[in-house]
């Protein structure tokens, strides 16, 4: 029963040290969704200068201005997938004696996930920055205003 219970005191220990590793995995995803949050809004405020500047028939920028919304929504929802799964890190390293390695495990996988979608969002952001540039380069005046959303 000893050997036993220090077994399971070292597996517990070595979750919890594990745990200090989840967190800066979660803080540089929060620092990356900061910066993407940042590129959504100078994306949208350009949009919303050339939508001013054109005429409403300039169908490339209410298709650049769509994705963003919809990039948008998508950001949401992840912003909150991930506060979720840090709320739940958080009350699992309060238990951290009574976790099981499964729970460590589930939490990596999910943070693999999450930083394979803030990939994902990264490569959207690219081509409508791309498309944009794209459009510069034909003559398309893409112009500065002061308003953000």
């Amino acid at each position: 029963a000893v050997v036993s219970t220090q077994s399971t005191g070292e597996h517990y220990r070595a979750l919890a040290d594990r745990v200090p590793g989840l967190e800066r995995e979660v803080e540089g995803l929060r620092e990356k969704e900061g910066k993407l949050v940042e590129e959504i809004r100078k994306l949208h405020h350009e949009v919303d200068e050339v939508t001013a500047q054109q005429p409403p028939s300039v169908h490339q920028y209410k298709v650049i201005q769509q994705r963003v919304q919809g990039m948008e929504r998508a950001h949401a929802s992840k912003v909150e997938e991930l506060t979720a799964t840090v709320a739940r890190l958080e009350k699992e390293k309060v238990k951290v004696v009574i976790a099981d390695e499964h729970v460590v495990k589930k939490y990596k996988e999910q943070l693999i996930e999450k930083n394979l979608q803030i990939e994902q969002f990264q490569t959207e952001l690219d081509s409508i920055i791309s498309l944009c540039m794209e459009l510069q380069t034909q003559g398309v005046v893409l112009p500065k205003r002061g308003k953000i959303f």
